[in-house]
């Protein structure tokens, strides 16, 4: 008999192929003493209980002596000194109100007890698992009967037979806890390390984990045995596991062969558009991948008109000569881009933009040259080039809309918001505004483009409403409800339209849009977890090299990849500050304000972090090309994508 502890039902899964399997996951169990103190309205943080203390203990000192002591930075010190006078701790002069601190001092001897709890180290990597169970009379430790016959029994590591817990695995742990908020339903102060006692040797036990086969990607998953969703520290040691042990890979494999039969994913049954014909594919296939709505959709998103638009100007630049231009750009001092390019629109009647323009860079203009379209690039050689040419179709344009440029700017800055995680999916559920004025740009830059008013087949609604209630479903098995509900509503959407994709794909299906939505969502979740923190007093030209040593150090990488080190350092200084900018930015800052532990936590949970999140800004680029992949990559993003974002909530 297996001695099991019982931990109630360990659901998540929806859409799975057969029947859950159990396994029987060894843990060493620690009974673990430390103190409880639930903090109240006015208890304070570790940062002003330093400076009370260090005043009541010297006596009046001002900012400076106090950062001086302290190490804590100048600013800091001002802050936290403010809040002690308004929490009445300290007077204007900074000496200590003796009643209130005394006050403070019995409400934490009042409000201190004792607590045991067990922790668990499982013992095939050695990892603790984040959970705790605080043992009482009305939450004793229960064991549940399990013949080994209805269990898969994952053999223990002779490493971790013994392993020792100290007592900062305790606070870390406690610490991940107190940020999944399920400790306790109030906040409670970690303890110290002097407060924390354990009781050698630890319990040997076993947990049942749940293992099954999902039909969007045909690989496992591991429930967490505690009930929260998935367990990536389980599955991150069964897949090592798989590497050494023959006999469980061969069970897994036969597990595999046994389930053949999947579900048959419908089809995307739309009818061809005007536009679609061979002819248009072959000269102008990234605009009509642009403009054909992404698979399962009815209507262009605010991406695809944006797209659409640029390579709209892309393949009317292109059909008229343009060296010259690309000449003239280069030979003219890129400080005088702006003035040339502002008198170029004036001449052609065009409003100007309220920020005028932007040098084009030399890279921008060998991109041009190497088949890929910017706005701002395809812009200006088109204003150039209609400038010498009185039959260029931007004239037309112009003449029908003098605030074009405008109008284009401010597609732009929402296509950039939407992109860049800001507000929900970028999935319309009726015609954009801005569609109807796409369509007549395109067909005025590129007249082959024919487009009809209405769509040549409306979707089927109810499929459409069966899908998205599939993937939120499918989104919500994934992370457990407590974490999808912390997601929010905007990123719960985005994810759910991420989704819809994944449940519907094929091989070689265009992933573009796919890419975007993923990309989107896992910046979002960064500035979650970037929101309220205290930037990081270092230079602007040691950003980047901090940030690449932390990442070092923690060994989340060798090296910081270029696509990292290059990401600007204004925009990595404004999404400290709050505003976040890319998805790059977002990482630099990560690694700019974790600390070791925090850092320790991430490669613990997903070693793959900064790989997986890299690869996922290569693959959306500039995100107006068409990306065809196979089904099994556009899975594996899929996993690697969650797993970045359920890592960063559990931060």
């Amino acid at each position: 008999m297996l001695n099991l502890l019982d931990y109630g039902k360990s659901d998540p899964f929806t859409g799975i192929i057969g029947k859950v399997c159990h396994l029987a996951w060894p843990v060493n169990a620690y009974r673990v003493t430390f103190p409880r103190i639930l903090n109240g309205s006015n208890a304070l943080n570790a940062f002003e209980r330093v400076i009370l203390e260090l005043l009541n203990a010297v006596g009046e000192l001002d900012a400076h002596e106090l950062a001086v002591e302290t190490c804590i930075p100048p600013d800091l010190v001002k802050g936290i000194l403010l809040r002690l006078q308004d929490k009445g701790f300290i007077d204007e002069y900074n000496a200590v109100i003796m009643e209130k601190y005394n006050d403070s001092v019995k409400y934490e001897k009042d409000n201190l007890s004792f607590v045991t709890a067990l922790f668990f180290r499982e013992r095939v990597t050695g990892k603790i698992l984040p959970f705790l169970h605080q043992l009482d009379a009305e939450n004793p430790l229960r064991k549940k009967e399990g013949g080994q016959e209805k269990f898969r029994t994952i053999l223990p590591s002779a490493i971790h037979k013994v392993n020792t817990l100290t007592q900062r695995d305790v606070t870390n742990t406690l610490q991940i806890m107190k940020k999944r908020a399920v400790i306790f339903s109030r906040e409670e102060r970690i303890p110290s390390v002097r407060q924390i006692t354990i009781v050698d040797p630890p319990e040997p036990y076993y947990l049942d984990c749940p293992i099954a086969i999902q039909k969007i990607d045909g690989e496992f998953r591991i429930a967490d045995p505690f009930g929260n969703g998935f367990s990536l520290i389980l599955e991150k040691a069964f897949e090592q596991l798989l590497g050494r042990d023959g006999d469980l890979a061969k069970w897994l494999l036969n597990w595999k062969k046994d389930l053949k039969n999947r579900d048959h994913v419908s089809q995307d049954t739309r009818s061809q558009e005007l536009f679609e014909t061979d002819d248009n594919r072959r000269y102008y296939p990234k605009l009509i991948a642009n403009l054909r709505p992404s698979k399962n959709r009815q209507f262009r998103t605010l991406a695809k008109i944006h797209a659409s638009i640029e390579w709209a100007l892309f393949y009317a630049c292109c059909v008229r000569p343009f060296k010259d231009v690309i000449i003239t750009l280069t030979c003219t001092e890129q400080s005088e881009h702006a003035a040339l390019l502002e008198q170029v629109a004036r001449d052609l009647g065009c409003e100007l933009p309220l920020k005028g323009f932007r040098s084009i860079r030399e890279g921008k203009l060998l991109d041009f040259e190497d088949g890929r379209a910017y706005q701002e690039t395809v812009l200006a050689i088109a204003l150039l080039q209609a400038h010498k040419d009185a039959g260029h179709p931007l004239r037309k344009l112009i003449s029908m809309y003098p605030d074009l440029i405008i109008r284009l700017r401010a597609i732009n800055a929402r296509r950039n918001e939407k992109a860049h995680g800001k507000g929900g999916a970028d999935a319309p559920q009726q015609e954009l505004a801005d569609d109807p004025f796409m369509r007549e740009v395109v067909h005025a830059l590129v007249p082959r483009i024919v487009f009809v008013d209405k769509p040549v087949a409306a979707l089927n609604k109810d499929a459409q409403g069966d899908a998205l209630l599939d993937a939120r479903a499918s989104i919500q098995a994934e992370f457990g409800f407590r974490l999808f509900n912390r997601l929010g509503m905007n990123l719960q959407e985005r994810l759910a339209d991420a989704e819809c994709f994944v449940l519907s794909c094929h091989d070689e299906d265009d992933a573009s849009a796919y890419i975007g939505d993923l990309y989107a969502a896992t910046q979002a979740s960064f500035e979650k977890v970037l929101a309220d923190r205290i930037p990081p007093d270092i230079s602007d030209e040691h950003l980047i090299d901090t940030a690449a040593d932390k990442a070092v150090k923690a060994k989340l990488c060798a090296v910081l990849s270029e696509s990292l080190r290059t990401v600007r350092i204004d925009a990595v200084r404004q999404t400290l500050q709050g505003g976040s900018q890319s998805l790059g930015a977002c990482v630099i800052a990560l690694l700019l304000v974790s600390d070791d532990n925090a850092l320790a936590a991430i490669y613990d949970a997903l070693p793959t972090f900064l790989g997986d999140v890299t690869n996922l800004i290569t693959l959306r680029g500039h995100g107006n090309e068409p990306l065809p992949l196979p089904k099994k990559k556009i899975t594996h993003l899929r996993k690697a994508a969650l797993s970045i974002i359920q890592t960063l909530i559990e931060q």
